[in-house]
């Protein structure tokens, strides 16, 4: 998928560009409209209209996975580890019915229970992996946030849809809109 942020200087801009590309007919994927971090204006909220249906998700800039890359990596963590821990007891066990190893055995630990203990320190081992192969981004990618979150503390609203990869955005109707800018993250 694509994802576009675009950068406002209010909410109702945002409102009104979601409404032009759904009557467009834009295939969106996801939708998060994000208010600043330090709300400058706190008087813009009472004259707009509280018509939630426009946006799927409004909410806070550090709620968004995409925005903070701990949510993200905590997200990897759990996908991953649903794989390795199981793949790890798996691969223990098989390891310590193969080799016939007394590992265990040597430290005064029943015989019968090798191969199960085999299978618990490969799951430890999955979970390990988990929890050090699910870390970090790009440094692009870390770069753009450091922007967004730069724009978004100076108050700004950051408008975020997320198109199919194979989808063009309708650049002649986002150019209509009065966005300070347009950063396209991660394709792929």
């Amino acid at each position: 998928m694509s994802t576009y942020v675009f950068i406002l200087k209010e909410k109702t801009p945002a409102k009104e560009l979601l409404l032009k590309l759904r009557e467009a007919q834009t295939p969106i994927l996801n939708c998060d409209l994000v208010e600043p971090l330090k709300n400058k204006s706190e008087h813009e909220d009472s004259n707009l209209d509280t018509s939630e249906e426009v946006f799927a998700n409004e909410s806070s800039f550090n709620n968004i996975k995409l925005l903070n890359p701990a949510l993200a990596q905590k997200d990897r963590q759990k996908t991953l580890a649903t794989w390795l821990i199981p793949f790890g007891f798996i691969a223990g066990l098989s390891f310590s019915q193969m080799t016939d190893l007394k590992t265990f055995a040597d430290m005064g630990f029943p015989n019968q229970l090798e191969r199960l203990l085999g299978g618990l320190v490969g799951m430890i081992s999955g979970a390990l992996g988990s929890f050090f192969s699910a870390g970090g981004i790009n440094q692009e990618t870390a770069d753009d946030l450091r922007a967004l979150q730069k724009k978004s503390e100076e108050g700004f609203w950051l408008l975020i849809l997320e198109l199919p990869i194979e989808i063009e955005p309708p650049w002649a109707i986002l150019k209509e809109t009065d966005s300070l800018e347009v950063i396209s993250i991660g394709k792929g």
